[in-house]
C-alpha cells in the first residue's frame, strides 16, 4: 500500500456524486478539484464553443446572487472558485481555509445548479472572447499548430481544429437560451466527481457537498465513442504566410495511432521525452545550444487521452532567413533518434527528471486534489498514482527503442511553418 491508497477515502453514497477526500499535515488549507462530463466534445454536432461559453459563464451570476456578490462572498473569506471547460469536462477549482468550507461549497453548488445566464453578461464575454480570437491571428505558434492538427485528423476528431474566423462564427452564433439548453441537458447528478485534499474531515466534507447536490437532478452522460481515426501519416510540407513576423513558428510531427492506454505508450512517451522534453534534451541541446539555431524548441506527445489516438510533435521558433537551416537540423536529429535509438544513461536521467517531477508535483494541497480528480476521471484505482514512478522505472531501454521505430515514421513528416517567409 502507498501514500494515496492509504490516505484517500472514497464516496459514493449518493449515486452520481463521488468523492475522493484526502486529509493531509497543511494546517487550515484544503483545496477541492472536481469535474462534470460536459465538454466540447459533448455539443461538438452543435457548436464547439458552447460548453466553454457554460462553463465560463458560471461565476457570472446565480439566481440568487449577481456576480458581484459572489465575488464578495469568496473575498469575504480569503477563498477562490474557478470554472473551466476541456474536451470532455467542465473542472471547478477551489481553495478556502477549513473553517470556511460550507461557505465554498454552498456557493459552488448554486453556481452549478442554478447559473443565470445572463444576456449581457453574454455579450460581454462574446465580445472578449471574439477580440482575442481576433488578435490569434497574429500568433504564429496557434496559427502553425491549428493547421498541424487539421491536418493530421478528421473534422469530428477530439484532436481536430477549427479555424479562427471559424471559431468567432461559432462564439458569435450561441445566445442564452443555447446556454441553458445545454446545462439541462448535461449538468447534474450522474458523472461529479470531486477531490479534496489538506485540513479537512472527509464526513464532514461530504455531508457539506452532497447534501445540496443529492438532490440535483441525475443524468446519464458518457463520454461518446470516437467513429473516426487519425489521417495516415504522410509526408508533407506547407507555409502559412503572417505579415510583418520577425519569427516562424515551426511545427513536424504525424499522428501516433495510440492512446495513453496503450502498452508502448509510456515507451514512446520517454523516448520523445529524450528527444525534446525539457532543456537537456537532445533538441535544445544540439538545435539552440550547439547549433544557435532558435531559443525555443521541443517535442512531446499529446491528444491521446480517453480513447483518442494522439500525435506527437516537435515545435520550435526560427528567424526567417534561417528557418530552413533550422528544419534541416531538426530532421538530422529525428533521423539519428529513430536510426540510433536512445542510450541508457538518456534513459536513466529522463525516468530521474520525470518521477522528481512527479513528487513535487504532490508537494501542493493543489497538487494532490488534481492528480486525485484526474485519475478518477480516466477510470484508474487510487492504486495507480502510488504504482506510477514505478511504471516508469520499469521501462526498459528496448522498450523505448522499439517503441519510437514501431510508431514513429521520419519519411512520412508533416511539416507547417507560420511567419513572414
Amino acid at each position: 500500500m502507498g501514500t494515496f491508497s492509504n490516505q484517500v477515502i472514497i464516496n459514493n453514497d449518493i449515486k452520481g456524486v463521488k468523492t475522493y477526500v484526502m486529509p493531509t499535515g497543511a494546517k487550515d488549507v484544503i483545496t477541492i478539484s472536481g469535474s462534470i462530463l460536459g465538454g466540447s466534445i459533448h455539443c461538438a454536432d452543435k457548436n464547439s464553443k458552447l460548453a466553454a461559453l457554460v462553463a465560463t459563464m458560471l461565476d457570472k451570476g446565480t439566481v440568487k446572487k449577481d456576480k458581484y456578490e459572489i465575488s464578495e462572498t469568496l473575498e469575504s473569506v480569503g477563498a477562490e472558485l474557478n470554472f473551466s471547460s476541456t474536451r470532455h469536462h467542465t473542472h471547478f477549482t477551489g481553495f478556502c481555509l477549513n473553517n470556511d468550507l460550507d461557505t465554498l461549497l454552498s456557493l459552488l453548488a448554486e453556481q452549478l445548479m442554478t447559473p443565470s445566464f445572463s444576456n449581457d453578461e453574454l455579450s460581454t464575454l462574446k465580445s472578449r472572447i471574439c477580440g482575442n480570437l481576433e488578435r490569434d491571428k497574429e500568433d504564429t505558434k496557434k496559427i502553425a499548430m491549428t493547421h498541424f492538427l487539421r491536418r493530421l485528423f478528421p473534422k469530428h476528431h477530439p484532436n481536430y481544429r477549427d479555424t479562427i474566423d471559424e471559431s468567432i462564427n461559432l462564439v458569435n452564433k450561441i445566445t442564452t437560451k443555447d446556454l441553458f439548453a445545454f446545462h439541462k441537458q448535461r449538468y447534474g447528478r450522474g458523472s461529479i466527481k470531486i477531490a479534496a485534499a489538506g485540513d479537512i474531515n472527509p464526513e464532514e466534507f461530504n455531508e457539506l457537498i452532497i447534501g445540496p447536490l443529492g438532490a440535483w437532478e441525475k443524468k446519464e452522460t458518457i463520454i461518446p465513442p470516437i467513429k473516426e481515426k487519425a489521417k495516415d501519416p504522410k509526408e508533407s510540407n506547407e507555409t502559412i504566410n503572417v505579415p510583418d513576423k520577425t519569427s516562424s513558428d515551426l511545427y513536424i510531427g504525424q499522428s501516433i495511432g495510440i492512446d495513453s492506454e496503450h502498452k508502448d505508450y509510456y515507451a514512446l512517451m520517454l523516448g520523445v521525452y529524450i528527444l525534446g522534453g525539457n532543456f537537456s534534451a537532445r533538441l535544445m541541446q544540439t538545435v539552440r545550444d550547439k547549433q544557435g539555431l532558435t531559443y525555443g524548441i521541443g517535442s512531446s506527445i499529446s491528444g491521446v487521452s480517453f480513447g483518442a489516438d494522439g500525435y506527437w510533435s516537435i515545435w520550435g521558433t526560427f528567424a526567417p532567413d534561417i528557418l530552413k537551416k533550422g528544419i534541416k537540423a531538426t530532421k538530422e536529429q529525428i533521423d539519428l533518434w529513430f536510426n540510433k535509438g536512445v542510450t541508457g544513461d538518456e534513459l536513466s536521467a529522463k525516468k530521474t527528471t520525470i518521477n522528481g517531477s512527479y513528487k513535487v508535483s504532490l508537494d501542493s494541497t493543489a497538487g494532490l486534489a488534481g492528480k486525485i480528480l484526474s485519475n478518477a476521471e480516466h477510470g484508474r484505482k487510487i492504486t495507480y498514482l502510488d504504482k506510477y514512478p514505478k511504471i516508469i522505472e520499469n521501462i526498459s531501454l528496448s522498450e523505448v527503442n522499439n517503441a519510437i521505430k514501431k510508431h514513429i515514421n521520419p519519411n512520412k513528416l508533416y511539416i507547417v511553418s507560420a511567419g513572414t517567409p
